[in-house]
């Protein structure tokens, strides 16, 4: 008796939770979906500095090769940025995610059965393309299903698997490799992004959507029951307009601080991503299986450094700093303490100290990643948030494309990562600098 007592307590409370909040299932759906994709994406963009040393012996490709493949994904990815966000306001993200994931995993299976070293840049390309619109469809489906007063925890959820992406992709990607050999590695990376790519299309519903297929009078209802602000949101605008005020933001002094600043935040993360499994194996002679862990453990520091970054911006502000002011003082010292920490790497150390160095430094570069956005979300109103974070995103990616050739061509020449970390650590402090000088006020404001 008590035990059914109990589950009809339950099955009423269900009820009226499903009552409040009849759009919970869905909202469960997009943010479970997104947070795989976004694993995936970070995965497969991993694969090919995982697979590094391999790839180079058995294609016989140089260092200065490897860093020119390498740069091929962020190039790609980063002039796929300007034209997006209308692009994806156009088609909605059903559309639009699904067919970059199934676009890029293709891509990604067809890397693990060519030969050729040209045939490999154009996956590479293609594998930046299909990755692009990855964050942005993200965004407009998050802001879809929930109130713009609790988008926060879904948006934090989502964006947690550029962390938890990096963190898994070395012991994985290690392991498929060891089985199955890099080429087996890239296939089933690709399969598996396929199969989800058919699950968003199977169970992702748009809003508009969900609404569409309901019975009228319960469309009437839903309708009735949502907030004013949702209710009285503006229109669509044109597409000339759109594009003016994004042609706008480029006459600012504020959006140039903020693209280069971003400029040396995704460079440092960049070389990480792309060189520092090779890092390991090259300076310190670890097999791949050590290396797989040494790094993730990196990227856990790494995952530390968002979380911090979002509770020191909020004590900031609370103790009655500006809501700027405060994102900008914590991406400016992050930026500094990362090159603080990258320095000491360009000279001979063992490997617990170069580890922790590196710990350091990625939790600190994450910090600034992190803010980085933050900074998006505040120095321009909620209507060009996107058309700012796409702007800044091209910037970033664009320095991104850079550093695995730098990177690849100083190790060519001295036959060491020493440089490569000094240039990485200078880059930084300029970044910083640029946020610190040229980042001064909102855009709505900004003179």
């Amino acid at each position: 008796m008590t035990s059914k007592y109990a589950q009809a307590e339950l099955d009423r409370t269900a009820d009226t939770v499903a009552s409040r909040n009849p759009f919970k299932k869905y909202q469960f759906i997009t943010v479970s979906l997104l947070l795989v994709i976004g694993i995936i994406n970070y995965v497969d963009r991993s694969a090919l500095s995982i697979a590094n040393t391999s790839i180079q012996r058995d294609m016989a490709i140089t260092p200065s090769q490897m860093g020119i493949l390498l740069s091929a994904f962020s190039l790609a990815y980063a002039f796929s940025q300007l034209p997006l966000g209308v692009i994806i306001d156009r088609l909605g993200s059903k559309l639009s995610l699904g067919a970059a994931l199934l676009g890029w995993s293709v891509a990604q299976t067809a890397s693990g059965l060519i030969n050729s070293f040209s045939a490999f840049i154009g996956l590479r390309i293609a594998l930046g393309i299909g990755e692009a619109p990855m964050f942005p469809s993200a965004a407009k489906a998050l802001a879809e299903w929930f109130e713009a007063e609790k988008r926060g925890t879904p948006t934090g959820i989502v964006l947690s698997s550029t962390c938890i992406g990096p963190c898994i992709a070395p012991p994985l990607l290690t392991l498929l490799m060891i089985n199955w050999g890099w080429r087996g590695m890239f296939i089933a990376t690709g399969v598996f992004g396929i199969v989800i790519a058919l699950c968003w299309f199977a169970f992702y519903k748009s809003k508009e959507r969900y609404l569409a297929e309901l019975p009228a009078e319960e469309r009437e209802r839903l309708l009735a029951s949502q907030t004013q602000q949702q209710a009285n949101v503006a229109p669509k605008p044109s597409l000339k307009s759109q594009l003016s005020a994004w042609a706008e933001l480029f006459r600012h002094k504020s959006t140039w601080g903020a693209v280069l600043g971003f400029m040396g935040v995704i460079y440092m993360l960049w070389l990480h991503l792309t060189w520092l499994p090779g890092y390991f194996e090259r300076e310190h002679g670890l097999g791949l299986y050590q290396t797989a862990w040494v790094v993730s453990l990196a990227y856990v520091f790494g995952a530390l450094g968002t979380i911090v970054a979002g509770r020191l911006c909020d004590r900031l502000v609370k103790k009655g700093g500006t809501v700027l002011g405060s994102r900008k003082r914590v991406v400016v010292s992050a930026l500094l303490a990362a090159a603080a920490f990258t320095v000491p790497l360009a000279f001979d150390s063992g490997i617990v100290l170069s580890l922790a160095l590196l710990c350091c430094a990625l939790f600190s570069i994450n910090m600034a990643s992190s803010t980085a956005w933050m900074i998006a979300n505040t120095i321009v109103d909620s209507r060009q948030v996107a058309s700012f974070g796409s702007i800044q995103n091209f910037g970033g990616y664009l320095a991104g494309s850079v550093a695995p050739i730098v990177t690849g061509f100083s190790i060519q020449q001295s036959g060491s990562f020493a440089s490569a970390f000094l240039i990485s650590a200078v880059v930084a402090a300029v970044a910083a600098m640029a946020y610190l000088l040229l980042l001064k006020q909102p855009i709505s404001s900004d003179k």
